[in-house]
């Protein structure tokens, strides 16, 4: 193990390196109900050959297949009653499309899947969101990968006064890299807003350090220049006496009253009485980190500021760090990081996906959303080592915009709820003969009886029923005499009854 800089704010450890230059199921089968489409059954056949009383959906002459409907909750039932009939025929199983991208590496990035990052790509990926990566800088030349907005936005070196933030370092391409890789491009790693244009402002400089001044003017650049998300890998050590700083304390304040929302590492002291300076700002996301087991890293601080925890990897596990392309003296190479540092730009991206989502969303809503989605570990609830709990991006995308959960049900429109005002309406619920698409499948009242129960007997019209308003008549109940109803309808009223009997009556009696 190395350190990457000897005099940086927040180390980030070099855990090792990847050199690269360069139908029908069977009827007993457990399956659970989500795991096929409910109210219909498949069987192998033409339309001609399915038995009398079902209701075809959908024939598919190339498979020669029918599709079935029956009612729901029966389609297991249904499903045996016609192979005993001798008709091959099974559950109408769904499959899912694999959202994993095709770079080379993305197999060994066990931190993208961990956050939930192919859930989360089939909302967004952070299109049109800009990140601004207040760190060493950003180096592209030569890169295999590279970062996937073509169009890197407005970037300064403040450290050196000019336009051409160039990292010598690593760290800031490393961090960058995590939050806007190219992917899906058939080589190297994935990022995980890799629809995100990253905007680098150099404030640190070759040795990882920097000053007050130069953070305040790298965090009024991006403001002034549209960022939604700061990004900053940096700070004090968590044991100093520095929880503000009165120069950079008005830039956090003034970028958080502006919308930005400002992502920072909680530090890798191992301290956990409280975090770093500027983590600790209640005006920034404090981000501690966790490794491959997601458990906090010994070198992760906590205690007081932390808000939650994101991938940042070990320190004793081969493989245990954030997989990146960046550089040393050798060249560019794809290298596995550990920190802090490597955890906070999963929360930076996360939060770039939400202003994708909701680009009227504010900061405080952001932190909400991250912190109340978070997956709990540790002790229940918040705790000084997890903080509210692991970063999950789908679950805080889908608690905002579009895909929030209006009526509470456990489902939003991006998971196919049709109507996400009323609880009785998404794609897990039972049809209900009631004139609306209740499971959102597209079919309305599919699978109901052309006859209903209405009065909730167990008999229909269909049935016998001749009074389907009353539970006292159908063809189950006994008649009952002295009512001048048909009970049993059988077309017969008070029958079985005899005559109706009164007082005996008294004859002519002879006296003697």
């Amino acid at each position: 193990m190395r350190k990457i800089f000897s005099m940086c704010l927040m180390a980030a450890t070099v855990c090792g390196v990847v050199a690269i230059h360069g139908t029908c199921g069977a009827a007993n089968q457990t399956v659970n109900a989500d795991m096929f489409r409910q109210g219909e059954i498949v069987m192998a056949g033409t339309a001609a050959q399915v038995p009398v009383g079902y209701k075809i959906k959908k024939v598919l002459p190339n498979a020669g297949l029918v599709v079935l409907e029956v009612a729901k909750g029966q389609e297991a039932r249904h499903v045996g009653l016609l192979q005993s009939r001798g008709k091959k025929c099974g559950l109408n199983l769904k499959y899912q499309a694999f959202s994993a991208p095709d770079d080379t590496f993305y197999g060994r990035q066990w931190n993208m899947r961990m956050v939930q990052s192919e859930k989360a790509w089939d909302i967004n990926t952070g299109g049109n969101v800009t990140v601004a990566i207040l760190d060493t800088g950003l180096r592209t030349a030569g890169a295999e990968d590279g970062i996937s907005c073509e169009d890197v936005r407005p970037q300064s070196d403040i450290v050196n006064n000019d336009s051409d933030p160039d990292d010598l370092a690593g760290h800031g391409t490393h961090v960058a890299g995590t939050v806007a890789q190219t992917t899906d491009n058939g080589v190297g790693v994935a990022g995980l807003a890799f629809g995100a244009c990253v905007m680098p402002v150099k404030v640190l400089d070759d040795s990882g350090a920097g000053t007050s001044a130069d953070l305040a003017e790298g965090i009024a650049f991006a403001v002034a220049r549209g960022a939604s998300v700061i990004n900053m890998s940096l700070g004090w050590s968590a044991k100093s006496p520095i929880t503000t700083d009165q120069i950079l304390d008005p830039a956090l304040a003034a970028a958080h009253e502006g919308g930005v929302t400002i992502v920072c590492a909680a530090g890798n002291d191992g301290w956990r009485k409280n975090v770093s300076y500027p983590a600790i700002s209640p005006y920034t996301i404090a981000v501690g980190a966790v490794d491959i087991n997601g458990t906090v890293a010994s070198y992760s601080n906590g205690g007081t500021g932390l808000d939650l925890v994101a991938p940042g990897g070990g320190d004793t596990v081969a493989g245990d760090g954030i997989l990146q392309e960046t550089f040393d003296d050798a060249g560019w190479n794809y290298f596995y990081y550990c920190g802090t540092s490597m955890a906070t730009p999963h929360v930076t991206a996360a939060a770039a996906m939400l202003y994708a989502e909701d680009p009227t969303i504010t900061p405080e809503e952001v932190r909400t959303a991250l912190t109340t989605t978070a997956s709990d570990l540790g002790t229940a609830g918040y705790d000084s080592n997890y903080g509210y709990g692991l970063l999950q991006v789908y679950a805080a995308l889908t608690s905002v915009g579009q895909c929030a959960d209006g009526d509470g049900d456990g489902w939003t429109t991006c998971d196919g709820d049709c109507d996400d005002s009323s609880r009785a309406v998404n794609p897990d619920v039972l049809e209900v003969c009631d004139g609306i698409d209740n499971n959102c499948d597209g079919d309305i009242d599919e699978g109901c009886e052309v006859c209903p129960d209405n009065d909730g007997d167990n008999w229909s019209t269909c049935d016998g029923d001749c009074n389907d308003s009353s539970v006292a008549v159908n063809p189950g109940v006994p008649e009952v005499c002295g009512d001048s109803i048909d009970n049993n309808c059988d077309g017969n009223i008070d029958e079985g009854c005899g005559e109706v009997s009164g007082p005996p009556r008294r004859g002519r009696q002879n006296r003697l």
